[in-house]
């Protein structure tokens, strides 16, 4: 008896870690807010994840019950919530009903609706989500809205069927990793440190030209050489003499993507689906596939030019 209880254990364990194997995230960093002149840069990104065919999408919001990166990052959105939940009570019953019907089961009323609930919950991902839904429906904006997070993910999840969002976002050290960075910028004016920022920045502006003319700045902004500039530059890591503030700006940065990877995994190992999507700013991108190989690296985690 004992024996076979041993047997039914190691077989258990040996599913549960093939079944994590085959989980995979696809990463694809975005610019945030685009000029313009590029605002259908999203465009072939949504091509490309389309045919990934997610079955979940990460945004980068903050979670509804981080509260101290909630009023780090969005205290205007905080207080909208609890103002609106001082004077309205959701309705339970029809939020859980809703929240198991299909997008084409729903009109405007109900997005409405799940936009002041999810409101209420402080719940900023799945807020966007139907109040996009409940202002242009599922047919989507005409024009783009130079968000391109929003632009590229609402047009995604309803191709997906997706009704739920999942974010992962955190700002807990959101005031000392600002004053790192003005405190590191200041430490190299004048330095070689400087020259070779602005280097990076100009290296950015000139390769970014040709692919923003030829529509394909998304794609750029997801090569691998794009996506280590973003990183050396956001995490001080172009820095040849580190001192207190650089070294401040790194550590802030890498625990910021640490605790992005941890909420990721968190939900990725809760939940059945086995391809998902992060799609977050260019330049975490390296950050958070490396902390999710340190806190899950079972996960198969994959970026779009993987593959070269």
């Amino acid at each position: 008896m004992q024996k076979r209880i041993i047997v039914t254990l190691v077989v258990a364990c040996l599913l549960q870690t093939a079944f994590a194997q085959d989980k995979e995230l696809l990463i694809i960093g975005t610019m945030h807010e685009v000029p313009s002149i590029v605002s259908h840069s999203y465009r072939p990104l949504l091509q490309y994840a389309k045919r990934y065919g997610p079955e979940a999408i990460f945004t980068e919001d903050i979670r509804p019950d981080d509260t101290l990166s909630l009023r780090n990052f969005t205290p205007r959105f905080m207080h909208l919530a609890d103002s609106l939940l001082r004077v309205n009570t959701i309705d339970e019953e029809r939020f859980q009903n809703l929240r198991g019907k299909k997008l084409s089961d729903m009109d405007s009323s109900d997005f409405a609706f799940l936009a002041d609930a999810y409101l209420q919950r402080r719940d900023r991902a799945n807020y966007a989500y139907y109040d996009y839904l409940k202002t242009y429906g599922t047919a989507g904006a005409k024009k783009p809205l130079r968000k391109e997070n929003g632009d590229l993910i609402f047009p995604l999840a309803v191709s997906m069927r997706i009704t739920e969002l999942l974010p992962v976002d955190d700002h807990q050290a959101e005031p000392e990793y600002q004053r790192a960075w003005d405190n590191a910028m200041r430490a190299t004016e004048g330095t070689e440190d400087e020259r070779i920022l602005l280097k990076l920045l100009k290296n950015d502006t000139r390769s970014s030209i040709w692919p923003s003319l030829w529509g394909r700045l998304g794609n750029h902004t997801n090569k691998p050489a794009t996506l280590k500039r973003f990183y050396k530059i956001n995490s001080c890591r172009y820095v040849t003499e580190p001192n207190e503030y650089s070294q401040a700006v790194q550590q802030l940065w890498d625990g910021r993507n640490l605790r992005i990877a941890t909420n990721i995994a968190e939900q990725v190992k809760d939940h059945s689906y086995r391809k998902s999507i992060l799609i977050i700013g260019a330049g975490h991108v390296i950050s958070v596939k490396e902390m999710l190989q340190q806190v899950y690296p079972e996960l198969h985690v994959v970026l779009m030019y993987d593959a070269e």
